[in-house]
């Protein structure tokens, strides 16, 4: 009597599907991800599970716009080489930029409450805004710091100023959507609402890590800044340790918006 085993492999299916995975495990290592992989850690023998969840994972993110269209099993997560000092090379899953990002801005609104500016503001979008000729170049400055940002590099910062009601702030929401589907981790904060938040904090704790959020995120936007009634306390404890720890990505644009309608 034969073995479920042998019957099984004396099936020309199986030999068909044995000769389907020897093509796809041959492909696989023919892969330039993979190439470049084993060359770089030419004395290691990495899982193939792990070799097929790595090139596919990566190259599913190179066409990524965000984490609603992630199609990898874990959403936000992609197969990278680890080198740890005194461990040997492996694979694991690692966040993406754009996770990266949303735990970004879901740890800082936990922690900074008048980040929440109004809704309309957060929601406004390049576009869907109104391009009138009176605050055309300050958008297109705007888009421009979008499409060219990059963590890491010295950046020079906007400023844009004009009357109440002129779209400044829709212009600064716009930025901060932008942004984040790049990937970038962003933070608009309404400053009065912020510096009366940081002086309620004096008494409840918390202040120096509301700061460092401020001055450690890779875009800071501060809404309606000048709105409110600087002392000496809020311009030499709050607003210069903000603004010296970004000296690098100062303001050297400057965009006047004038009147027009919203």
């Amino acid at each position: 009597m034969k073995s479920l085993c042998d019957v099984i492999h004396a099936n020309p299916a199986w030999e068909r599907l044995m000769e389907k995975a020897k093509q796809s495990e041959e492909a696989l290592y023919r892969h330039e991800l993979i190439i470049e992989l084993l060359d770089k850690f030419p004395d290691e023998k990495f899982d193939v599970s792990q070799l097929y969840e790595y090139r596919d994972t990566n190259i599913s993110c190179k066409s990524c716009t965000g984490l609603e269209s992630c199609t990898n099993f874990f959403p936000g997560h992609r197969m990278t080489e680890v080198q740890e000092k005194g461990f040997r090379p492996h694979l694991t899953y690692s966040p993406c930029e754009y996770q990266r990002s949303h735990e970004y801005q879901r740890k800082t609104k936990s922690l900074i409450r008048s980040q929440f500016v109004p809704e309309h503001i957060l929601n406004s979008t390049f576009e869907t805004m109104d391009k009138d000729a009176y605050r055309i170049e300050a958008i297109k400055a705007a888009i421009n710091f979008c499409l060219s940002f990059e963590r890491g590099k010295t950046t020079r910062g906007l400023y844009f100023f004009g009357q109440f009601g002129v779209g400044k702030s829709a212009i600064a929401g716009a930025m901060t959507q932008e942004l984040a589907k790049r990937g970038v981790d962003v933070l608009m904060v309404y400053v009065p609402d912020f510096l009366m938040e940081i002086k309620g904090s004096i008494e409840t704790g918390g202040m120096e890590q509301k700061l460092e959020a401020l001055q450690t995120v890779s875009v800071l936007i501060l809404d309606d800044i000048g709105a409110e009634a600087i002392t000496a306390w809020t311009r030499d404890e709050v607003l210069c340790p903000i603004l010296q720890s970004r000296w690098k990505s100062c303001p050297r644009f400057i965009h006047p918006i004038s009147n027009c309608q919203n």
